[in-house]
């Protein structure tokens, strides 16, 4: 079962891996992600992250959603990363009903290669127009969007 999907372009750092991931107490990690599926020095490198007792996969979002599909997994808890409101779509299109909410964390301060114009919506949240509408269509798709980079912090609806 999905306990949580996450948009944090940092994927496994501190805040998941010790902070998320004993608030919802899941066993398994997914990072959803084409790229990292492909890299086995930054599949290592996030690796080091990674909670004893937890189990970390780095798939793409086509083998995130077999997985997600199996029957197997709604017997598990299970915290699902992407790094963008893209790939987050891709997840609720391709999983009609199974994502109710999805959490922003951390996203856009550290990946700005283009040197796209980027509007500061909360602390830690900071988007392009492009990602505007992505997250436009998300809400569309999800009731329950919201901003929070910790459990203890207040959620922000977007």
């Amino acid at each position: 079962m999905i306990s949580l999907v996450r948009i944090d372009d940092r994927l496994i750092h501190g805040q998941v891996a010790v902070v998320w991931t004993k608030y919802l107490g899941v066993s398994r990690i997914i990072v959803a992600n084409n790229n990292v599926a492909k890299n086995e020095s930054q599949k290592m490198a996030l690796s080091l992250a990674v909670p004893s007792g937890v189990k970390a996969f780095f798939k793409t979002i086509d083998d995130t959603v077999g997985i997600l599909s199996d029957s197997r997994s709604e017997k598990m808890k299970i915290l699902v990363i992407v790094d963008s409101p893209q790939d987050a779509l891709q997840l609720c299109n391709k999983l009609p009903n199974k994502i109710n909410s999805i959490n922003i964390g951390n996203y856009g301060r550290i990946n700005n290669m283009n040197g796209d114009k980027k509007e500061q919506l909360a602390d830690n949240l900071f988007v392009t127009d492009d990602d505007k509408k992505y997250l436009d269509l998300l809400c569309q798709k999800v009731d329950n969007v919201y901003i929070q980079s910790v459990p203890t912090s207040n959620k922000k609806k977007l």
